[in-house]
């Protein structure tokens, strides 16, 4: 593979990776619009810094290439909980976003299967 595309790619990933890790910094640091999102959600504070702290550990795994697609898949299944949690709140354009980090961190996923795949074959 060209090596400007796989230094593109993972641009892209630390892109992603910082995204998630300044989102779960704003949910441990308890800023008000956090807060105030949860609870109108149905949440308790532990669950906001719980799903913090998952976003940062996904952000750093993320970034090691081993553990990108595993990472990927536990992001995933946060940003399913966010979709679900927001449109069950009645905010559907409020889950637009995570459906769309879904989307982006199924690219990376989908982008390391197969970069690892023809690296085996």
């Amino acid at each position: 593979m060209n090596k400007w595309v796989r230094l593109t790619g993972w641009i892209f990933v630390w892109a992603v990776c910082l995204f998630f890790v300044q989102s779960g910094i704003r949910k441990l640091a308890g800023l008000e619009q956090m807060i105030v999102m949860f609870h109108d959600l149905g949440y308790p504070d532990w669950f906001r810094i719980a799903v913090g702290l998952l976003e940062i550990a996904g952000a750093v795994l993320l970034a090691l290439p081993r553990s990108t697609v595993y990472a990927a898949g536990g992001l995933g299944v946060l940003m399913i909980g966010a979709v679900i949690s927001e449109a069950a709140a009645g905010r559907v354009f409020e889950s637009l976003l995570p459906g769309q980090w879904l989307i982006v961190l199924a690219l990376i996923a989908f982008q390391r299967i197969r970069a690892r795949t023809k690296k085996n074959s």
